[in-house]
């Protein structure tokens, strides 16, 4: 578990920092070979004079082969354009001619040629972070046959030189290939979050759309009963009603605030009990038949018949609706019917069926609906897990 005071962007810094370092350091050990080289030339007048030079040139192939791998690993990390040809052509030369200067430095020595493969590796361990896999593997396989021509020309040394040649590429290699899965890490991160954000907004506009929903069409409702029983001269029922909208409105912003947080929740009484009423008071005659659903699909369920019945106000000139519910070993069924209806255009418009079936979706129901005549037939079924036998 990560620290609370260290975030796992510090922790990816850190590790980052940690990998390029160690591929610096990896470039330095040229450093260290020509300065112990040198050092070890310095009893010798002419000898030092000799390993003077190539000491101060390996200075400079050093800094190249950091630079190389530097930009290697941040073309692994954040796609760095390549770098110029001049660079290019001046790092090579420089490398040759390091090479070859340990060559003639070294020549007859025992293991000569150990430490003549030193500033070729290194600076093939400097570009081998941003290789394939496959051009990794060709690199070695042509090191591995050119060990193999040394070998018959009578130079068995060279296995040890090939040895460290391959340690020196795949240890680089290696550097690039944990950056890679870094970068990996990071993008997946990444677009958790913004896949979290996403889903955050779509729960809130569903809810919103379903909640609001509801209350629009009650409220539509209310104020049509309300001026007809104005135009009727009942003032006093009338009232009624508009206090009931008011208060339906002051309670609008209690609602917004528990979607936002993710608190509001459907209960299946309060719902069959809240279509009741409103069908009721918009003169829609209700059939309820069935019982409670099991709790774990309440809410679901509860979301539908609130999605259902504010269609039947919205889309329809429903005069009865019936709400059938039908608990099987199996499936729940919940069927919502109504009469009335205007055609299959007019109930299937806006996203009220299409988040009714994303919540019915996410628990492994579906919803089906269909028009007969001027009846509009809603049915939403929820499968029941069966118990594995004993």
């Amino acid at each position: 578990m990560t620290p609370m005071h260290e975030s796992p962007v510090i922790s990816a810094r850190r590790f980052e920092l940690y990998v390029r370092w160690s591929l610096y350091v990896l470039m330095a050990s040229l450093l260290v070979q020509m300065g112990g080289l040198t050092v070890g030339a310095s009893s010798n007048g002419f000898t030092f004079l000799r390993a003077l030079p190539l000491f101060a040139l390996s200075v400079v192939v050093t800094v190249f082969n950091i630079m190389v791998a530097r930009h290697s690993l941040d073309r692994v990390m954040r796609d760095r354009p390549p770098i110029t040809r001049r660079f290019i052509v001046g790092w090579i030369a420089a490398v040759v001619a390091l090479t070859a200067g340990m060559l003639w430095f070294l020549w007859g020595i025992p293991g000569g040629i150990v430490l003549a493969i030193i500033p070729a590796a290194c600076a093939v361990s400097a570009i081998s972070p941003a290789f394939t896999i496959r051009r990794a593997t060709i690199v070695s396989v042509v090191a591995i046959v050119g060990c193999g021509l040394l070998i018959l020309l009578g130079v068995p040394q060279s296995i040890v030189a090939l040895i460290l040649f391959l340690v020196f590429i795949w240890a680089a290699w290696s550097s690039g290939w944990m950056l890679r899965v870094l970068r990996q890490l990071q993008d997946a991160k990444e677009t958790a979050a913004e896949l979290s954000v996403a889903e955050e907004r779509l729960r809130i506009s569903r809810d919103l759309h379903d909640v609001f929903g509801r209350t629009l069409a009650t409220i539509s409702v209310k104020s049509e009963l309300a001026s007809e029983l104005t135009r009727r001269g009942q003032h006093e029922r009338a009232a009624d009603e508009m206090a009931q909208i008011r208060q339906i409105a002051n309670t609008a912003g209690a609602e917004v605030r528990r979607v936002v947080r993710g608190e509001r929740q459907a209960s299946w009484g309060d719902e069959i009990e809240g279509a009741r009423a409103l069908l009721t008071s918009a003169g829609i005659r209700v059939v309820i038949a069935g019982g409670d659903v099991p709790e774990e699909y309440a809410e679901t369920l509860a979301w539908v018949i609130r999605e259902g019945v504010t269609n039947v106000l919205r889309h329809s000139r429903a005069t009865q609706v019936s709400i059938t519910t039908a608990i099987e070993d199996d499936e729940i069924a919940v069927t919502l019917t109504n009469d009335g209806a205007s055609g299959p255009s007019a109930e299937s418009t806006g996203t009220g069926l299409a988040s009714m079936a994303a919540r019915l979706q996410a628990v492994g129901g579906s919803v089906e609906y269909e028009h007969d005549g001027g009846w509009f037939l809603l049915t939403a079924s929820i499968p029941i897990p069966q118990e594995a036998p004993a």
